[in-house]
């Protein structure tokens, strides 16, 4: 009995997002994690391939992500996307470690690890 509520439960998270923070989330198509503007029953804009690791306030969602095999850091200005606008306009990078640091002083972005571990966290 419990193999089986084990496996249910394994079952539920595999079919949840990774992260959310509406109208953003973690999302898999074909392989491809990506983290996407919902726009409704299922369908994303893509925002940022590969995320890493992620958090947000306000303002902000700052990502570490690995688009190509190629690790940087990257933040959205959630006040100005939405899902008409143009990409250039509200995603920004890739930004080096230092480069990244001295955005999160000046602009006020959350903090976001470059390390493994917890896949998101909230400032």
């Amino acid at each position: 009995m419990r193999v089986i509520l084990a496996l249910a439960t394994l079952s539920l998270i595999g079919c949840s997002p990774i992260w959310e923070e509406l109208p953003y989330e973690v999302y898999y198509i074909n392989g491809i994690k990506t983290l996407g503007y919902s726009i409704g029953e299922g369908a994303y804009i893509g925002r940022i391939h590969e995320p890493v690791n992620i958090t947000a306030n306000k303002k902000y969602i700052s990502v570490y992500a690995c688009p190509y095999q190629t690790c940087s850091f990257y933040y959205i200005d959630k006040i100005k996307d939405h899902e008409f606008a143009e990409h250039d306009e509200f995603v920004f990078g890739p930004y080096t470690n230092e480069q990244f640091a001295t955005l999160v002083k000046k602009l006020g972005l959350p903090r976001v690890s470059s390390r493994g571990g917890a896949y998101f966290d909230y400032l």
